[in-house]
């Protein structure tokens, strides 16, 4: 083999590895139980209108069967991601923003419409037509309800150099992970308990953000608030994280889970319900 075409070849795995690791920024956020309990949360937090809606939705399902639904319905979107009819969806589920800049820029950050932020507002307009057939009402109410989950976890909403923490490797309990890892589902899985318990409070904290309008610009306020929680706080100070650092991280996390339930809701109790809606 000539040098000339090993070197080819070289650059071509090369290539094939870069295009695997870009494929994989961001793979999933909050674990199925985060967006689980923040889709449970959300539907407690319908009006009436709202509610009866969702639930044709979903079938019209038992009350024991609810919560199943929900939780099939909002995790739906990371299961079908690598199927080859749906990767079009991958980038959907994040956004990247330059770390020298605080603000969201649809041109710069998101110019394809293809992004966490200009997915909610896509998902969340398909909602608005009744005569959209029910199996595409399901898979907008789906993703609506599984991105604005996405956007609350800081790290989807990050930076490109790192694919989203992707490649920051750290140890937790001295085991290795990457921080995007870390994030969406290592913390939930030691620290989550009682689920039930989790639910209510996520109601408690979302009644107000509930019953309030929703307006299209409030997406950019939230990405940009999630890219604030990704600059200040997302980052450890070493590589091996402390107790002191997963004891703050769980506490936004728990927070981050409490304004998505509130802001679902909101966004369906317009789209869906009786709260007004401006896009």
């Amino acid at each position: 083999m000539t040098r000339g075409r090993f070197t080819a070849m070289k650059k071509y795995f090369i290539t094939l590895v870069l295009l695997g690791v870009l494929a994989a920024q961001n793979l999933f956020a909050w674990s199925s139980e985060g967006h689980r309990l923040i889709g449970q949360a959300a539907f407690e937090l319908l009006d009436d209108s709202a509610r009866a809606a969702v639930l044709e939705l979903l079938g019209n399902p038992r009350d024991k069967s609810i919560a199943k639904e929900i939780d099939f319905a909002c995790n739906w979107p990371d299961r079908i991601r690598e199927q080859s009819r749906w990767t079009w969806t991958a980038p959907l589920h994040y956004v990247n923003i330059p770390r020298h800049t605080d603000e969201y820029d649809r041109e710069r950050d998101c110019p394809d419409g293809r992004c966490v932020t200009e997915g909610i507002l896509d998902f969340a307009d398909q909602l608005t037509y009744d005569e959209l057939d029910k199996k595409k009402r399901w898979q907008a109410f789906s993703f609506v309800c599984h991105l604005v989950g996405d956007l609350h976890q800081p790290l989807h909403a990050g930076f490109r150099d790192d694919l989203g923490a992707n490649t920051v490797d750290v140890v937790f309990r001295g085991e290795k992970w990457n921080l995007h890892e870390f994030w969406d589902g290592v913390l939930v899985r030691e620290r989550l308990v009682d689920e039930n318990r989790l639910v209510e409070n996520l109601v408690a904290a979302g009644r107000e953000t509930a019953a309030l309008d929703w307006h299209a610009p409030d997406v950019r306020r939230w990405t940009e608030e999630s890219h604030a929680l990704a600059k200040n706080s997302a980052y450890p100070d070493a590589e091996a994280i402390d107790d002191a650092f997963a004891d703050r991280s769980w506490i936004i996390i728990q927070e981050r889970w409490e304004r998505a339930a509130g802001r679902l809701a909101q966004v369906l109790n317009a789209v869906l319900g009786e709260n007004e809606v401006s896009f």
